[in-house]
Parts: structure tokens; sequence; C-alpha cells
């Protein structure tokens, strides 16, 4: 048993380092090398739609479209209700954390967006990456290969465990949509909306203008007046040398 958990920490991590691998990749090309990035800042809005339209949603349909079957999706129905489950444990979670001084969120609008990000994370294009990577072990695969395992070869167990996962990712991300759409896209539109608001009366209030300290606008002009006075004092400066050598010219020609 201790192997097996072993085998099963080695390959999540496994499967994890590759994610964070890709991300490192994107930060050094975003960011290095200093003050002339591979990746500059106004490519990335282009690069990120090029990756979601180009890549990322090919990606997930073909995989789930290739695997997923309605006869696999009967036997997922734990899947479903493990999902829901999971969703609102993680958003109860972030209500009671919301609460510990340590972590209250003083505007309630950020916290209610909170526990929006905190409840439904990223479900499709990170599994999809990670789940193939930990059907690689025969530790991960053996557990969820159904049929005779002495007379299956390796590659019949990957490609059964990878169906599977990519069965019960789909069955996951239906259950996330349902409640997404019931319960956190109302919350984030709610959030938005106040706000706008807050930021319109903000502006309203204000006047729409920049207030601007009594006490700098003096510093300004003071400096301003300053810098006049040093410019009139040079050009007097600069006047008086010149009387003084055309006086020192008319001596020398007397």
């Amino acid at each position: 048993m201790p192997s097996a958990i072993a085998s099963v920490i080695i390959a999540s991590s496994s499967a994890v380092a590759k994610v964070f691998v890709i991300g490192a990749i994107g930060y050094a090309s975003a960011n290095y090398p200093k003050g002339n990035p591979i990746l500059p800042p106004y490519a990335m809005g282009a690069v990120s739609k090029m990756n979601f339209y180009v890549l990322a949603l090919p990606l997930i349909y073909a995989t789930l479209a290739s695997s997923v079957t309605p006869e696999k999706l009967g036997p997922l129905w734990f899947v479903l209700v493990s999902g829901a489950v999971v969703i609102c444990l993680s958003y109860g979670v972030a209500t009671l954390l919301g609460k510990l001084p340590f972590f209250h969120v003083e505007n309630k609008v950020d916290f209610d967006a909170l526990r929006v990000a905190a409840a439904f994370p990223n479900i499709v294009s990170l599994p999809i990456l990670i789940f193939p990577t930990l059907c690689e072990y025969a530790v991960v695969h053996d557990a969820f290969y159904e049929g005779d395992p002495d007379t299956s070869t390796e590659v019949e167990k990957y490609r059964s465990c990878v169906d599977q996962s990519n069965a019960m990712i789909f069955v996951y991300f239906f259950a996330w949509n349902f409640l997404y759409w019931i319960l956190g896209y109302p919350i984030l539109v709610s959030a938005g909306r106040k706000r706008q608001v807050h930021s319109e009366t903000s502006a309203s209030s204000s006047g729409g203008h920049l207030s601007v300290p009594v006490c700098t606008v003096q510093t300004v002009e003071t400096a301003i007046g300053t810098e006049s006075n040093n410019d009139d004092e040079g050009d007097n400066k600069q006047q008086s040398s010149y009387e003084v050598e055309d006086a020192q010219a008319e001596k020398n020609s007397e």
C-alpha cells in the first residue's frame, strides 16, 4: 500500500509539473529579455485569443467527442453528484473563511466574486492535460481498467484509462455548468453591477474632475515663479556682462 500511494503521488506530481513547465515558458517569454521580451505586451491579447479559439477549443471537443459515449455516461452518475457537492462545499468553505479575521474581506462585492472564483475552478483544459499523464502510470490505469488485466496490453489499459477520465471530465463539466449558470453567474453579474454603480457614484460625487490639493497648486506656482525669477536674473547678469564688455571695448579704442 505505501508503494502504491507513493506511485500515485509521483504520477500526480509529474502531471502537474508539465502544466507548470508550460506556464513557466509563457512567463519567461513575456518577461525576458528585460526591456525587449519575446512576447511583447501588445501581442498577449492576440496570442491568448488564438490559443483559446484555435488550440484549446479543438483539443477539448476532439478529446471529449472521441471518448465520450452514452454507454459510458450511465455509470458515472456519482461524478455528477460529487461534482455538485464539491462546488457547493468550496463555496461554503470560502464563505466560512471570509468570516475569520485573517481572511476577512472588507468589500462585500469583492468577497462575492472571490467566493465564485473559489467554487468554480478550471475544469476542462487542465484535467485534459493532466489525466493522460496520470494514466501513463500502471498504478492508475490498472485501477481504471475494467477488462481482464491478464489478457490486455499496457496500451489498451492506457487508452481505456484516458477514455474513462475524459468521460468523467465531461460529466463534471456538465455539473459545473449547471451550477455556474444557476449560482455563480448571477452573483458575478450582481457584483459587476454594484461595482459599476459604485464607480459612477464616486465619479459623480467628485464632479468628474480631478481634485488637486491647494498646497500642490501653490507648490507648482512657486516653482514656476522661482524658475521665472532665475531666468530673469540670468538675463540681467548676461546683459550686464555685455555692457561691461562694450565699455571695455570703447576704452581700448580710445
